[in-house]
């Protein structure tokens, strides 16, 4: 009788977590309400405290689940002798639990972005569970042929890895189910061994992105910059009109005498982070030479970029909790952006100066990438960080197991040779 009762429980259990990670994926942590849950449950919302106790238990639940389903991913990949065939396992694996769950064999997996919107004593447990699931993905880089790779570099590596998975939420139910085969071939043809040609040179020329002489501490620049980094760290919901004038040092009347409220700030966030996209497309694109030299110039200036004292770009994980009409109007933005990459990936291919991938794929896959790297700029106390543009962009371009390369890169004053 015993084991009926546990089981019973744990189905319920199981069930309540599906139906909240339907919610957290739909209107993230912070728009997920218990009332909402247990509709979808079949409950009474009192119920839910006899499984969990609290909203954010159940979240961090949610989580936990899906780090646990993750984890078994690497598990299995980690079985293969090469990084090469890990990686192929780890994308395949993780394609066929998209096509399950698109198909309603499995539950959904939430959007592991939101985690960082969690309250303590909750979020330590689940960031803890993040990093293993992290460090089992970077171990999968652990092989003979990639001894060489260094540490920082590997991190780099497994956080472009783990980014194009994540975004394959935004594009992949574009597609047909029976397309993701097809999808998966694809998207791991461009991971493992890029875009650009093999034995290309890497020689991007410098952009301009980051004027020097600009003041980052006037209004309102100074009000985006700040408002971006506290969203890309907290979400849209974490980030209050208190914590971003406190980060400022100024009022909150400071704040609404330039902006009329949150949502207007985080529009402009937006647009300021598509204007410094769509500015490195225009000045690469106007650079002399083949699509090769324009697009990793493009790409190492936004690396760059991202960990300047300008930036970061605004992360699409900010989308997550945003109002419905705000969240499509941002994606219609970055499809813009998209489609401009995909046209210069085009490009190349036609006139033989880039490998023939699938434009759609890599151009998505680019934007992934340079997401990645505002993760790197959380962590500006690291004191290798002016190495970042050549440990992001490179990956990007010759794909996350290409071999050292050593090259001239302007960073600040100076240009030093740097090596991954």
């Amino acid at each position: 009788m015993a084991t009926s009762r546990s089981k019973r429980f744990d189905e319920k259990r199981d069930d309540i977590i599906a139906c909240a990670t339907t919610l957290i994926n739909e209107r993230g942590v912070r728009g997920m309400t218990l009332a909402d849950v247990a509709s979808a449950a079949g409950i009474v919302p009192t119920s839910i405290a006899y499984y969990f106790g609290k909203k954010e238990a159940l979240a961090a639940a949610c989580f936990e689940v899906g780090l646990e389903r993750m984890h078994r991913l690497v598990a299995a990949a980690q079985k293969h002798g090469t990084a090469r065939a890990r990686l192929t396992a780890l994308i395949q694996g993780y394609f066929e639990l998209r096509r399950r769950i698109t198909l309603g064999e499995e539950p959904p997996i939430p959007v592991f972005s939101d985690i960082r919107t969690l309250g303590d004593p909750w979020r330590e447990g689940v960031r803890n569970a993040w990093k293993r699931f992290f460090g089992e993905v970077r171990d999968l880089l652990r092989s003979p042929e990639m001894a060489w790779l260094r540490a920082r570099a590997a991190a780099a590596r497994t956080n472009i890895i783990i980014e194009h998975m994540l975004w394959l939420n935004a594009w992949l139910p574009r597609y047909d189910v029976d397309e993701y085969p097809r999808l998966c071939q694809r998207m791991l043809d461009i991971m493992l061994d890029g875009i650009a040609l093999p034995g290309a040179n890497w020689a991007p020329q410098p952009l301009g992105l980051v004027d020097p002489d600009a003041d980052e501490q006037a209004m309102p620049d100074a009000l985006l910059i700040a408002a971006t980094r506290l969203i890309n760290q907290h979400g849209y919901k974490g980030a209050s009109v208190d914590k971003i004038s406190a980060a400022l040092q100024r009022t909150k009347g400071a704040f609404y005498h330039h902006i009329n409220g949150k949502d207007d700030l985080v529009a402009a966030g937006f647009e300021r982070s598509f204007e410094v996209l769509r500015s490195a497309q225009n000045k690469g694109l106007a650079l002399e030479g083949d699509a090769w030299l324009r697009l990793n110039s493009i790409v190492a200036a936004l690396t760059e970029f991202q960990i300047s004292s300008a930036g970061p770009l605004m992360r699409m994980s900010a989308l997550q909790s945003m109002p419905e009409p705000m969240r499509l109007k941002v994606l219609e933005g970055s499809d813009r952006i998209a489609r401009r990459f995909s046209g210069m990936v085009s490009d190349g291919a036609a006139e033989g100066s880039l490998r023939p991938v699938d434009p759609a794929i890599a151009s998505r896959m680019l934007n992934a990438a340079i997401n990645a790297v505002a993760d790197r700029r959380l962590a500006i106390q690291d004191p290798q960080l002016e190495r970042a543009p050549l440990q992001y962009a490179v990956p990007m371009l010759f794909g996350v197991l290409c071999g050292p390369v050593k090259e001239v890169l302007t960073i600040g004053p100076k240009a030093e040779t740097l090596a991954l």
